[in-house]
């Protein structure tokens, strides 16, 4: 058996790709003029650095085309995801939008009992419960409860973002790895780009108004990122890796005191990324 075939290794290049990404991508969208644009330049240059990973996995594709069907609606939520959390990132601080991305599995619940006729338990609802308040601890300003714009589209985000995972649960383990994360990004930008009607000279510009360097190291980290999430969940334990992954508002936190000296809601983070861990075991028991 090699490292690669141990969910512990995924796990690890998943939190070194998330916090990497979280950070290069927060100083490389500060130029940022088109939100839509910019979501379009990541999706594809993503898309391109997933090219060099599909020789690693072994190349499947589904037989059902009813599986792509799904695959194609799913692609129609993570394109609006993508974008409302590209502008997301744009004005929150990293280790709040790790916070505010567990919200998904809030919902997740919401749904699977709602619609999967899921049993209610106990330590889920209440670990529901301690991420919601965590996240309304980070709204938490001079005595009130204060939700800007990239709050509330943190919010729309999760809550779409759920509906995608509740229709499209299981469809990656079906395609190569590198292959699926092409084509989750590859179509939502064209869907942004279409609908956005953006033109190749608006993304030129765009392009040219971020450090290069910062860009594809972010676009390379999503890319790693996004792969090595699922492939974390399809060898290890649900109820481990998702805790695990919480890590990351944590790290994010302590990033942004010791090294970037933002002092801001030091405390509520790092208690708010506290008890999104506790939140996030309680709902995986």
């Amino acid at each position: 058996m090699s490292l690669f075939d141990l969910w512990e290794t995924w796990v690890i290049i998943y939190l070194i790709s998330a916090v990497l990404f979280a950070q290069v991508f927060k100083a490389a969208n500060r130029n940022m003029k088109s939100a839509g644009a910019l979501t379009i330049l990541l999706e594809f240059f993503t898309a391109l650095f997933a090219l060099l990973f599909i020789p690693f996995f072994k190349f499947t594709l589904p037989n059902d085309f009813n599986i792509y069907i799904i695959l194609l609606i799913a692609t129609f939520l993570y394109a609006i995801t993508d974008r409302l959390n590209i502008e997301a990132r744009y004005g929150l601080d990293p280790s709040t939008f790790s916070v505010l991305k567990q919200l998904s599995t809030v919902f997740m619940i919401f749904f699977g009992i709602l619609f999967l006729k899921e049993k209610l338990i106990f330590t889920r609802v209440l670990g529901a419960i301690i991420i919601i308040f965590a996240n309304l601890l980070l709204a938490f300003e001079k005595g009130k409860l204060k939700f800007n714009k990239y709050f509330i589209m943190s919010i729309i985000s999760n809550f779409l973002f759920a509906i995608a995972m509740l229709i499209n649960v299981n469809i990656s383990e079906q395609f190569n790895l590198a292959f699926y994360t092409i084509i989750t990004v590859s179509i939502p930008a064209f869907l942004i780009k279409v609908f956005g009607k953006y033109k190749i000279i608006d993304l030129k510009n765009e392009f040219n108004m971020y450090h290069k360097k910062e860009f594809l190291i972010a676009a390379f980290s999503w890319c790693l990122m996004l792969i090595s999430s699922v492939k974390a969940y399809q060898l290890g334990d649900i109820a481990i890796v998702a805790p695990i992954f919480t890590l990351t508002s944590i790290v994010n936190a302590m990033i942004e005191f010791l090294v970037l000296k933002n002092k801001n809601k030091l405390i509520q983070k790092l208690i708010a990324a506290i008890l999104l861990t506790l939140g996030v075991i309680l709902v995986k028991l």
